[in-house]
């Protein structure tokens, strides 16, 4: 009777598995998973779905990075996605013929899955359905390393071994296998047995890759790594001599450059090798930026103009690292200024060919502005020092609305410059932007001050001016907030007592929605303690963790959420929303989410996802403020 009573039980609960796929699914698939170059790759998601990070997406893409063969830059594709019923939908044709590996993320706005920095990946296939080279080696470096560029991939040595073994007799003669290999086994710390390993198989792969130019180098630093030094000099020596221009030559040539303690000197071997050694492509754009980097170090700024102008493919904002020192000390004005205009010119010159292949258009474009900001900033401050000052007002003011006030620095060559060229209401605004902005000095103070009474004619009005621009940024930041009704509930917290969001009626409350699996969530959540403790004396407001999405229940979930909490330090008051049920009636479109709600119950602030503590922290912050005023 037992035995019948077992088996019926496991067959509800093959049911209840069932039925729980059904509802929920897969956070996300792709078909063909492992796909041969040419196919079309479909990829799904599923908001619904256990886990899924992006719940209510208003616009989704992919993100899928392909990993490439040896000496071929990896690509960032970004494939819009559409709507169709409860999932999203999106495909694209794998037409890089160098591809070996996919990893892949999907992005909302500033939310984005990576399965739980799990990572989601597909291997690339030759047309006979066959691992290509290099396949299982991209594949052991994500697993070794816990991904890559910023994709995110399950930690496993393990498996990252066991993947590089089935490269390594697949393709024997695909040396960055066996480098990888050697280098998991002597790490995090090699031992005896790892030691006794390499050696052994060093052995072999020297006569093996023995007429192999680009791994020779690879073998002798593990001969060094291993405790054969004399061996690997000698056999160095052997092989330069074979060959003086080949690749063990120019390793060796390059450690030499390195270990000059003499920076002129390094510099000058630095040039040396580049004409010895010709080379091309990231190879060649490297070594020209440490060229330029010596240049300016020995002041060498003719050389490193000129290097600059034959080297059209090195990124243009290098004319700020050559003229910034030279701005600043002094040195060359005239030059630097026109260098810093060329380069400017360059930037605006600029499109999206120009875009790394490694990087999002988003990613892309913020660049652009940054190095355009930044080579504005330098020229407009070296014009001023120049006497140039009706020059450097409309270049510094360009470079401040780019930065949007954001930058020290700028902000107080702006307003020095403004006050010279008798622009006393100018510099008064500025002034009066910069303390709003909380992005003022002592500097920026005093110039302001000069300003306010050239403009007013004495320093009355001054306090009750900069307090009502302070209210003016509150109540221009309060226009902006969502006004919208917040839902009620009643949740337990962590000691099961109830906490109703109505009861707290006539206090500022944040909400913020997480998960204990969620990694962008505990990423954000010590910030936002930071903030809990600036305000947990106040009686005007409250700071509310819902717990929400997990993926366990009852006292499971409640003592992993406690062990969390206790693990980060984080005494933030904590309630559960159980399922999603809360989280779903709020909007969350995935989690972290953080509302900021008013004494009156209004949602006024909400952010999804998580970027940077310090920026999450003042914004934070100042919206409390905004609220906190009567």
């Amino acid at each position: 009777m037992r035995k019948v009573e077992t088996v019926l039980v496991i067959a509800v609960w093959i049911l209840i598995g069932y039925a729980r796929e059904q509802a929920f699914g897969q956070v996300a698939t792709f078909a063909p998973q492992d796909p041969k170059i040419g196919e079309t790759i479909t990829a799904v998601y599923n908001p619904a779905a256990q886990g899924a990070i992006i719940l209510k997406p208003s616009m989704l893409s992919l993100h899928a990075l392909v990993l490439p063969a040896a000496g071929v830059t990896p690509v960032l594709l970004e494939i819009p996605m559409e709507k169709s019923g409860n999932v999203w939908k999106g495909n694209f044709k794998l037409d890089q013929k160098d591809a070996r590996l996919l990893l892949y993320q999907f992005v909302s706005g500033d939310l984005k899955d990576d399965n739980v920095e799990q990572g989601w990946s597909g291997m690339v296939l030759g047309p006979d359905g066959k691992e290509l080279e290099g396949t299982r080696y991209w594949r052991g470096i994500v697993l070794a390393f816990g991904g890559y560029q910023g994709f995110k991939y399950r930690l496993d040595a393990a498996e990252a071994k066991a993947d590089i073994t089935k490269e390594r007799r697949a393709y024997p003669d695909y040396y960055f296998a066996v480098n990888l290999a050697w280098y998991l086994e002597m790490n995090p710390a090699p031992t005896d047995a790892a030691v006794a390993l390499v050696k052994k198989e060093l052995s072999g792969e020297l006569e093996h890759f023995r007429k192999n130019e680009e791994a020779l180098p690879m073998l002798l630093v593990w001969l060094e790594q291993t405790g054969q030094k004399a061996k690997a000099d000698s056999l160095r020596t052997v092989f330069i001599s074979e060959n003086p221009k080949g690749r063990v030559a120019s390793v060796t040539r390059m450690r030499e450059i390195s270990n000059e303690k003499d920076p002129l000197r390094r510099t000058s071997l630095l040039e040396q090798y580049m004409v010895d050694f010709p080379m091309k492509g990231d190879e060649l754009l490297s070594n020209q930026r440490q060229l330029l980097m010596g240049f300016v170090q020995t002041s060498q700024h003719e050389k490193g103009y000129a290097l600059l102008r034959s080297s059209p493919n090195l990124d243009p904002g290098l004319y700020r690292t050559l003229t910034s020192i030279m701005v600043d000390r002094g040195v060359k004005m005239e030059q630097a200024v026109n260098w810093l205009a060329e380069g400017i010119e360059i930037v605006r010159k600029q499109d999206d060919s120009a875009k790394p292949p490694y990087i999002t258009n988003a990613e892309w474009k913020k660049s652009q502005s940054n190095t355009l900001a930044g080579l504005l900033t330098v020229r407009g401050i070296g014009l001023s020092k120049l006497g140039r000052n009706n020059e450097a007002e409309p270049v510094l003011a360009e470079a401040y609305s780019i930065k949007n006030g954001e930058d020290l620095i700028l902000n107080e060559n702006l307003i020095n410059v403004y006050v010279v060229n008798v622009k006393y209401k100018e510099a008064e605004k500025l002034g009066l932007d910069c303390i709003r902005k909380a992005k003022s000095n002592l500097k920026i103070v005093e110039k302001f001050k000069f300003a306010f009474t050239k403009v007013h004619g004495s320093l009355n009005g001054y306090d009750k001016t900069v307090k009502a621009a302070k209210v003016e940024e509150e109540n221009a930041l309060l226009k902006t907030g969502l006004n919208k009704t917040a839902p009620d509930f009643s949740l337990k917290d962590m000691n099961g007592a109830t906490v109703k969001l109505s009861d707290l009626r006539g206090k500022i409350v944040v909400l913020d929605f997480w998960a204990t699996w969620c990694a962008p969530c505990k990423a954000s959540l010590p910030h936002l303690q930071k903030v809990f403790e600036r305000y947990e004396l106040y009686k005007t407001v409250t700071f509310i963790a819902v717990n929400t999405s997990e993926r366990i229940t009852g006292p499971t979930r409640d003592a992993a959420v406690k062990k969390f909490m206790s693990d980060l330090k984080l005494t933030l008051p904590v309630v559960y929303d159980d399922g999603f049920a809360t989280a779903q009636r709020f909007g969350v479109e995935g989690i972290p989410t953080k509302f900021v709600i008013d004494r009156y119950g209004k949602i006024q602030f909400m952010s999804a996802g998580f970027r940077d503590g310090n920026e999450m922290v003042d914004e934070l912050i100042t919206q409390i403020e905004a609220l906190l005023k009567p």
